[in-house]
């Protein structure tokens, strides 16, 4: 997947700008209230780029709880995190965007209050929720806090890409790596993909004798012909076994202490494991009443929430998101667009 650099990122976050502007979706002189972004990935940064564009006089704060989430990931662990804007605090700041490091702990739609784990209450007009994904529990029995631990997701944490890393590099030459993908890829087909093909490339180049199972518990998966299309005939696709659903790619059981994993088809030893878990909303989506039964943010095609239509929904937490990249930066655009004709 390419990752952009700044400049053509911040190129792409305005490039809707114009015909925001065309629209005639400007308000009265004097009108403007002030719009909280919530979350600092794609979504969020690229509609927080474009109101500041279209609307100069327009106050907008960005809301992010993770404070590594907008700061450029460190060389070796960047195949391992997933797509970051390459817009810093400062990018943001010159542009005119305020930037809040805190946690949402309420969203009180009565009063148009958004209050913070630090105590602080932040008055809005207009509320752009772009929180991303989360973990979400599932019954493997064995799979635990340590479990967690040893078996690193790598699913947006840089210091489990990190470990994620060490541990790649501290494998044998004839080592065996897991890598588990649940049912829908963790909401993420194209990035389950890459990051397969990230650790075949890898085991290709500096470990030719090793070797890559992917357990993959979709009965039809996308992550898995995106991989195909990609990897190269021959060389590192000899040592890559992808395993579906009916291949027995789905996980019952594991023992993380002991490198085993009980599938459909049998027992697995592996000495390092990527296991990654189902994702869906952001806690602070499911905090702002803005989460169905699937788990995921439902919004019509505007990008209001079918919950509670004074919301704003964009990004990866939207029911069926198209998530990657472009897709995040459309929603950028889609967002504002719907603030500012408010």
């Amino acid at each position: 997947m390419q990752r952009p650099n700044r400049r053509r990122f911040l190129r792409s976050a305005l490039a809707g700008t114009a015909t925001l502007a065309a629209a005639s979706l400007f308000p009265k002189p004097g009108s403007a209230e002030p719009c909280l972004v919530i979350g600092g990935g794609p979504a969020g940064v690229s509609a927080a780029l474009a109101l500041r564009a279209a609307r100069p006089g327009l106050p907008v704060t960005l809301v992010e709880r993770d404070p590594t989430r907008l700061a450029a990931p460190a060389a070796e662990i960047a195949a391992f995190l997933r797509p970051a804007p390459p817009a810093d605090v400062a990018d943001l700041a010159a542009a005119g965007v305020s930037v809040v490091l805190d946690d949402v702990t309420e969203v009180d739609w009565a009063s148009r209050r958004l209050g913070l784990f630090s105590g602080r209450r932040i008055a809005f007009g207009s509320l752009v929720m772009a929180p991303g994904v989360a973990p979400r529990d599932e019954a493997i029995a064995g799979y635990d806090a340590i479990a967690r631990h040893v078996w690193p997701a790598a699913w947006g944490s840089p210091r489990e890409a990190r470990r994620l890393s060490g541990q790649l590099a501290a494998m044998a030459d004839d080592g065996h790596v897991v890598l588990r993908l649940p049912e829908g890829a963790g909401g993420h087909p194209a990035v389950a993909a890459e990051r397969a093909l990230t650790i075949a490339d890898f085991l290709h180049r500096t470990r030719p004798s090793a070797r890559l199972t992917v357990l993959d518990a979709a009965p039809d998966s996308e992550a898995a012909r995106i991989f195909a299309a990609r990897l190269p005939v021959g060389g590192a696709a000899a040592r890559v076994d992808w395993r579906n659903a009916a291949a027995g790619g789905r996980v019952f059981a594991v023992d993380a202490s002991r490198g085993i994993l009980e599938t459909g088809a049998g027992t697995l030893r592996a000495d390092v494991v990527n296991f990654v878990v189902p994702q869906g909303a952001a806690a602070v989506a499911r905090l702002a009443g803005l989460v169905d039964d699937s788990g995921w943010c439902p919004c019509d095609a505007g990008a209001r929430s079918l919950l509670n239509p004074d919301a704003i929904v964009i990004g990866d937490v939207r029911r069926n998101a198209t998530r990657d990249l472009p897709g995040a930066l459309a929603q950028g655009t889609l967002g504002a667009r719907a603030v500012l004709a408010s």
